[in-house]
């Protein structure tokens, strides 16, 4: 297993933004992300769970603990024909081409999602009116409490909008099950194809990202909408910059740092505060340490 001493986060994660960490690790099985909690355990560090590192803000001072990375932690198996298990690591458009490919549907929407089965699981990842919650069938997950193995069924895991009772400071995600719906393979390869190039359309994938910047306040009315309308497309922050192609995403224009992000973000949440009094909601998790005002962004404080 691959351990890295002071490993700088922004080349694992998709803003390409984030200090150094104290220790990386990249577990590739079970017993050695156990090996990982051990250790972290005997030493009293504090710990995070990396995956794909999108949907992620890291702190350009870095994170004084370790890391596990899960991303090699990627098996995957048609485990009964209208059932795919899938390590935490996998990623999600892989998932969703492994399905395709089986005929199976019901993952066509994460073809565009770039994050991997663990993070999909926990914040319920979504796209095309779809969702993780509407093809998961258990979890199975590493409890740092009781220090055991334990899977969750699909009604234990209490899905909702870009959340699931799984907590990232208490469990792991090792893998998922998903129950899909066989159909015309060829349907489904073309649903897949259409989704992936709509991403590549309206996503500005040539620039370094997060993913979607807040959540959707209303089912009618999403934040990218309502950001376009309140002129966001405008602002920016040192290199860190609203994308023009879609209003919802920022892009790291070159060198940007955390404080210059989150400066941009509490200006975008004012713009549609101020036309719309409505207060958008990062959808973005964070690593590291950030300013009191800084966290009154993801705290829904303005």
């Amino acid at each position: 297993m691959e351990e890295i001493a002071n490993a700088s986060l922004a080349r694992y994660t998709t803003l390409k933004i984030g200090g150094e960490a104290k220790r990386l690790c990249n577990p590739a099985t079970v017993a050695e992300l156990l090996a990982v909690m051990e250790s972290v355990r005997a030493a009293t560090e504090p710990w995070y769970v990396l995956g794909g590192g999108s949907n992620l803000l890291v702190a350009s001072s870095g994170f004084s603990g370790t890391v596990i990375r899960t991303c090699e932690m990627k098996q995957i198996s048609q485990a009964e024909p209208d059932v795919i298990v899938a390590g935490a690591g996998t990623r999600l458009p892989h998932l969703a081409r492994f399905a395709a490919e089986r005929g199976l549907s019901g993952l066509e929407f994460s073809v565009g999602i770039p994050g991997t089965v663990g993070g999909g699981v926990v914040m319920n990842a979504g796209a095309h009116g779809s969702c993780i919650a509407n093809v998961v069938e258990s979890v199975t997950v590493f409890d740092t409490k009781s220090w055991d193995l334990v899977t969750y069924s699909h009604s234990d895991l209490a899905f909702q909008y870009r959340h699931s009772a799984i907590d990232p400071a208490r469990h792991i995600v090792l893998e998922a099950r998903f129950r899909l719906t066989p159909a015309d393979a060829e349907e489904i390869k073309a649903q897949t194809k259409h989704n992936e190039d709509y991403r590549w359309q309206t996503q500005p994938l040539n620039w370094p990202n997060a993913g979607s910047t807040f959540k959707n306040p209303f089912p009618d009315k999403g934040a990218g909408l309502l950001l376009d309308k309140s002129g966001a497309k405008q602002l920016k922050e040192g290199n860190a910059q609203v994308s023009a192609v879609h209003a919802n995403f920022v892009i790291n224009v070159g060198g940007a740092t955390s404080s210059e992000v989150t400066g941009l973000l509490a200006k975008m949440q004012d713009a549609v505060y101020q036309n719309f009094q409505v207060l958008l909601h990062p959808e973005w998790k964070r690593l590291g340490s950030f300013s009191e005002s800084e966290c009154k962004i993801w705290n829904g404080d303005g």
